[in-house]
C-alpha cells in the first residue's frame, strides 16, 4: 500500500525544502522507493534533490489534447499517454521524480488527467511512498490527478498572514473532490523568540494542528543560495532533524540517529 504525502503553502515559505527533504528521509531512513511530484509550475524539486528535468508532462499534454503527437500504429491513446509519462520519469537512486510543468492552458484535460491519476494510482506497486511538491493554489489536487492522499502538511510562517494561510489551505483542502485523510502545519523559520501567541490562537481558532516546529536555517540558506542540493546538508542540520522528526511521527516510523 502506498503512503501519498502532500506538501502545501504559499510561495517562498520553504514548502519545496521540506519537500525535499521529506524525500532524503524517506530514502535514507526509511529505505522505501519514492516517487517523487512536482507539482509546482515553478519546477524547483528538481534541483533541491540534484535531479536535471529534461521532460514535463505538460511537454506532451497540449500535444495530445490537439493531437499533434504522432500515436504509432496500433497503440491506443491512453497507451501512448502512460508511454510519455514514464518518459517523463527520472530515475535516480532510492527515488524516482516525475515534474508536472507548467499550469494547464484553456483546453479540457480531463482525459489526460484521468490517465495520469490511473498512472500514479498503479504506482503503489512499485512505490512505498509518494511525495507531491504542490503548487501554491493546490490546483493539481483540485482537478483530481491523484485519488487520495494520506498526510497534508501546509507548510508555513510562524506569523499572523502565515496562520490565515493555513486556515485556508485547510479549508479548501476540506472541499477537495479526494480524500484527505489528514491535515497537519508544520511552521518554518520559527524565530529564536518563538511563536507569538496571537499566531497560536488563530491556528488553534481554525482547528489545525501544528505537528513541528522549524528553526531558520543558515545552512538551507546557503545551499540555496548557491543552488547546491539539499541531500548535500550534513545529516545533523537542524532542519533536516525537524523534518526526520515531524516524519517520524506522522508516518510511525523509526528515525535512525546520525
Amino acid at each position: 500500500m502506498t503512503t501519498t504525502i502532500a506538501i502545501s503553502g504559499k510561495g517562498g515559505v520553504g514548502k519545496t525544502t521540506f519537500a525535499a527533504l521529506a524525500v532524503r528521509f524517506l530514502v535514507e531512513d526509511v529505505g522505501g522507493s519514492v516517487l517523487a511530484v512536482d507539482a509546482d509550475p515553478n519546477a524547483t524539486l528538481g534541483p533541491m534533490l540534484g535531479v536535471d528535468v529534461e521532460a514535463t508532462v505538460a511537454d506532451f499534454r497540449e500535444e495530445t489534447l490537439e493531437k499533434k503527437s504522432e500515436i504509432p500504429g496500433g497503440m491506443s491513446k491512453d497507451r501512448f499517454v502512460q508511454y510519455r509519462i514514464q518518459q517523463a520519469i527520472v530515475e535516480e537512486r532510492g527515488f524516482d521524480l516525475l515534474a508536472m510543468g507548467r499550469p494547464e492552458g484553456p483546453g479540457c484535460y480531463c482525459f489526460v488527467n484521468s490517465v495520469l491519476r490511473r498512472y500514479l494510482d498503479q504506482a503503489a506497486e512499485d512505490y512505498p511512498y509518494v511525495v507531491i511538491d504542490n503548487e501554491a493554489g493546490m490546483e493539481h489536487l483540485s482537478r483530481r490527478t491523484t485519488n487520495a492522499v494520506d498526510v497534508l502538511f501546509t507548510v508555513t510562517e510562524a506569523t499572523v498572514i502565515g496562520a490565515d494561510t493555513a486556515r485556508r489551505i485547510a479549508e479548501l483542502a476540506r472541499a477537495l473532490p479526494i480524500a484527505v485523510k489528514r491535515i497537519v502545519v508544520v511552521l518554518n523559520r520559527v524565530p529564536s523568540a518563538g511563536i507569538s501567541d496571537e499566531v497560536r490562537a488563530r491556528l488553534e481558532a481554525a482547528q489545525i494542528e501544528v505537528v513541528g516546529e522549524i528553526p531558520l536555517d543558515e545552512e538551507v540558506l546557503a545551499a540555496a543560495a548557491a543552488g547546491r542540493p539539499l541531500r548535500e546538508l550534513p545529516r545533523e542540520n537542524s532542519m533536516f532533524a525537524a523534518v526526520r522528526s515531524i516524519l517520524s511521527q506522522e508516518l510511525n516510523v523509526p528515525v535512525t540517529t546520525g
